[in-house]
């Protein structure tokens, strides 16, 4: 690409950012449309139950997508769906006795509630399926014309094979491809991997006027109708969890190229799975955690969890599986709690914030495909950096200070994280001002932060000898339940 051309940069004037395109599988810069805008589609959730932590992972992921387009000065035209009916909508009402209605009620206010609590910043449109219907009779009205698709007494479904591109974004070659967990056999189906875009009226299901027949739409088209009608024929980004990429986004790319004749997606990128002690998760194995769960159990108020949840979730590059265990846990927590000792450190000394070296170092890696595990590297880097010049009448350069402020501002704007006040760390001051410390700041949070860990190990002679150290060396640790330990000089 060359320097002159102007997406070449972000609106900023950073670099553009590349991510990897599945469909390409190669990683590739951002090329909007319009240049200084990003059209950017994420599939949300069909609601039928609560939200697990794989959705936790994939929502955690786009919202620091849409944070970091947002930092890099693009306008993000974001959209993310509510699939509102389905197979599975329909289940559970048959189930519970309840209406369908009242099923989609009660989980999107169960998703809004779990996406607050994550810290998930709302998207610009959040479409509902069944308000979209006349697009989507629309959509299967061109595909019919095309001949793309074709009609089985109220039923419609798309010629798979017709679209010769089908398995290029899934990497498969269709004669060795199986119907898929929602793409059911049905003798009256040309092609076993054919797929419905409009399911005929059955008793006891909801159905729609259409001119091919009564019913209800296929999952597949509701996100196609959703995403054109929204963001237009081709979008910048399209995005959700890697288990979407088949046959869901498969079918969505297929029927709106065959419909339009043009690009639907410039980049697809699909985030990896959480698993359980190497296990994916799976409601078939009973291990789903829910994000409610996760909240609920938490020893942490809810603030300090939304924050220790998006380190454990992002630490680990998107692309790759990450594994919920113990010692994960906490391990980020352990991380963002030494991250908010140095906060509290860099908050005592004021002055300007002022972006230097590690934070373009910090905004590169997240412009490198998201690559969070080297931004969270350049965040400890400068910690243990400055750390050792924190000393009794002495603070580092001003210049390493302002960016370090610069950088800590830039990760709790993208990262989402770091954005309590630190105050739950009070260290003693002298006259003068400064802090009278008989231990080195750096000994000190590694002392409090392994105390931390032997409590959680319920260590507790260990825990109680780490308080003894630091009351010999002058300082009372106050225990403050669901946040950080105080210090108060004695």
């Amino acid at each position: 690409m060359n320097s002159r051309d102007p997406q070449a940069v972000s609106p900023s004037g950073i670099p553009s950012p590349v991510f990897r395109n599945t469909l390409s599988q190669r990683t590739e810069p951002l090329l909007t449309r319009v240049p200084g805008e990003v059209t950017m589609y994420v599939c949300g959730v069909t609601v039928y139950d609560d939200c697990h932590l794989g959705h936790a992972r994939s929502q955690t992921v786009f919202d620091l997508l849409h944070r970091l387009l947002r930092r890099l000065g693009y306008r993000v035209r974001y959209v993310r769906n509510i699939t509102d009916i389905d197979d599975k909508i329909i289940r559970k009402a048959q189930e519970t006795g309840r209406t369908i209605g009242e099923i989609t009620d009660i989980y999107i206010d169960s998703f809004h509630r779990d996406m607050r609590r994550l810290g998930i910043l709302s998207p610009e449109k959040e479409p509902r399926a069944t308000r979209y219907l006349d697009p989507m009779i629309r959509l299967i009205g061109t595909l019919l014309e095309k001949e793309y698709a074709y009609r089985r007494g109220n039923d419609v479904y798309f010629r798979v094979r017709k679209y010769g591109a089908y398995g290029e974004l899934s990497h498969q070659k269709i004669d060795d491809l199986q119907a898929g967990a929602r793409v059911a056999t049905d003798e009256e189906k040309e092609d076993p991997l054919d797929f419905a875009l409009w399911k005929g009226a059955k008793p006891g299901e909801p159905s729609y006027p259409a001119f091919f027949g009564d019913g209800r739409p296929g999952w597949h088209i509701e996100c196609s109708a959703m995403s054109l009608s929204e963001l237009g024929e081709t979008i910048d980004i399209h995005g959700g969890g890697m288990d979407l990429m088949f046959p869901h986004h498969e079918n969505e790319r297929a029927q709106s190229e065959s419909a339009t004749g043009k690009r639907f997606v410039g980049i697809w990128i699909h985030n990896g799975f959480v698993t359980l002690n190497e296990e994916k998760m799976s409601k078939s194995l009973g291990n789903i955690f829910r994000i409610r769960t996760f909240f609920e159990t938490s020893p942490f108020p809810e603030e300090v969890t939304r924050e220790w949840l998006r380190v454990f979730l992002l630490s680990t590059h998107y692309a790759s599986p990450v594994d919920l265990t113990e010692d994960n846990l906490a391990h980020a927590k352990n991380a963002l709690d030494s991250l908010y000792l140095f906060k509290n450190r860099l908050e005592g000394v004021p002055g300007e914030s002022r972006e230097g070296p590690r934070t373009l170092e910090f905004l590169s890696a997240l412009c490198r495909d998201m690559d969070t595990p080297v931004a969270f590297r350049v965040l400890h880097e400068a910690k243990n950096a400055l750390n050792p010049l924190f000393s009794p009448g002495e603070v580092p350069p001003e210049d390493q200070l302002s960016d370090a402020r610069a950088l800590f501002e830039a990760a709790r704007n993208i990262l989402g994280i770091l954005d309590l006040p630190s105050s739950g760390w009070v260290y003693g001051k002298g006259e003068s001002g400064t802090r009278e410390e008989s231990l080195p700041p750096e000994e000190m949070d590694r002392l409090v932060l392994e105390r931390e860990k032997a409590r959680r190990e319920k260590d507790y002679s260990r825990a109680d000898a780490i308080r003894e150290r630091l009351k010999n060396a002058g300082y009372l640790l106050e225990d403050n339940p669901g946040g950080l330990p105080r210090i108060r000089k004695i």
